[in-house]
């Protein structure tokens, strides 16, 4: 009895310390990472092309450069029609201030005009004719309000179509919105671009992120943050990274991963992000990741 007791102890033991030093979970996969498309913002003959593909940028360096010159002749245009805009207002302004103390002398000597009618010291006439001439001002003062509200409408409008001309000379140069490596030009300088024309492809490559595909039978073994290994094919060399996304929804496995015989299973698609410092790591390189049991 005792005899079959150690031996069951015995073998808990090994399954236990079997349990132990299994080997963690291993798949294949290709590293990747978010590719930014920047694009022509205006049209124009390209002069100035500040990269090649390979090169590394910094974030806010120029890379492209549309040339602006009938931009800024057109910005020149438009400040001189705000000008004139302005000059107008000003003396149609002056002419408002003549017109209205001219009024208000002229209803000032209306009223005491009526007032010596009562009293016998004025004409009716005389009355009436003050009256017309308060209200020919009144109504040239209407209508010097109604010009200033249509000339102000114009500096409002004016106003708006030199901050866009402003705008598109500053969308003329591109710049880098991040420090990162360019993979793809499209364009050549002196070539001619219209609004959205591809311009490069900008990819960051201090961290890259591995995709691989988990059935479903293992996919309750993995959770958001959970630590990986990635080793680079055919190297010893491995990077530590972890979980950051897994998907809600399954799919057919993609037909450039695992067998024959898998690839037609239902999987899961799983993202581990890698810090990548030294950028050995590079975008479509076949690695294998591990997943520790927790």
């Amino acid at each position: 009895m005792k005899t079959s007791m150690t031996c069951l102890l015995l073998l808990a033991s090994l399954f236990i310390a079997c349990s132990r030093n299994e080997k963690p979970f291993a798949y294949n996969g290709r590293m990747d990472t978010d590719v930014i498309r920047l694009v022509a913002k205006t049209a124009g003959t390209i002069d100035t092309l500040s990269f090649k593909e390979g090169n590394l940028v910094k974030k806010g360096q120029l890379l492209v450069k549309v040339n602006d010159r009938r931009l800024r002749l057109r910005l020149k245009q438009q400040q001189a029609q705000l000008d004139e805009l302005n000059a107008n207002l000003q003396a149609i302004e002056s002419k408002q201030r003549q017109l209205q103390s001219q009024l208000n002398f002229n209803r000032q000597t209306l009223a005491k005009t009526r007032a010596m009618l009562k009293q016998g010291a004025a004409t009716q006439q005389q009355v009436d004719q003050l009256q017309t001439e308060v209200d020919i001002l009144g109504a040239r003062l209407e209508e010097i309000m109604t010009n200033k509200k249509l000339i102000a409408s114009k500096r409002r409008q004016l106003q708006a179509a030199i901050d866009i001309t402003r705008l598109n000379i500053e969308d003329s140069r591109i710049t880098a919105p991040i420090q990162g490596l360019v993979i793809n030009r499209f364009v050549n300088l002196y070539e001619s671009v219209a609004p959205g024309s591809p311009l490069l492809e900008l990819a960051d490559l201090s961290v890259l992120k591995a995709t691989i595909y988990v059935p479903l039978t293992k996919l309750n073994r993995l959770k958001l943050g959970q630590k990986a290994t990635v080793k680079i094919d055919g190297t010893d060399e491995t990077f530590e990274g972890k979980i950051t996304w897994i998907a809600s929804e399954a799919e057919f496995t993609p037909k450039t991963i695992l067998t024959e015989e898998t690839r037609t299973s239902l999987v899961y698609a799983v993202q581990i992000e890698v810090p990548n410092p030294g950028q050995k790591l590079k975008i479509g390189m076949p690695v294998e990741v591990y997943i520790e049991k927790e």
